[in-house]
């Protein structure tokens, strides 16, 4: 079983269960956790976070869904086999969260739709995502 390591942060302001979520996810989709290979159990990992046990069953409940992670019955907690699809997946839906966000601040930021469309368009016109 591979050491995951983790680091919680207070002064964050963002959940742990999406910390644990978030570093696992990127660790996956890295390689840093092979697919296949057995995560901590749900109190094994809770006791080394010293974060509760719902805390970790959440973020495994979250990762599970994303489909990064599988829990068999009896056996344990693994990284899918199948990440490549689920890390697609889970990247699609994070950058569909992200431009949804930047769209409606721009919308609250009194831009219209030409002009947040126009901002758009330049970015990826332009090679490395950048406008100067």
């Amino acid at each position: 079983m591979p050491t995951i390591e983790l680091h919680l942060s207070n002064a964050s302001g963002v959940p742990f269960y999406r910390q644990i979520v978030d570093q696992m996810a990127d660790m996956v989709r890295a390689g840093a956790l092979e697919p296949g290979s057995r995560l901590a159990s749900v109190r094994e990992l809770a006791l080394q976070l010293q974060v509760s046990l719902i805390t970790v069953r959440r973020a495994y409940a979250d990762l599970e869904t994303a489909g990064l992670i599988v829990r068999r019955q009896g056996q344990g907690t693994f990284v899918a086999t199948d990440v490549g699809r689920a890390a697609a997946k889970q990247a699609r839906i994070d950058a569909e969260t992200a431009l949804t966000q930047a769209v409606d601040r721009a919308r609250q930021l009194g831009l219209s739709d030409d002009e947040i469309t126009d901002i758009i368009t330049q970015h990826i016109d332009t090679p490395g995502g950048s406008h100067d």
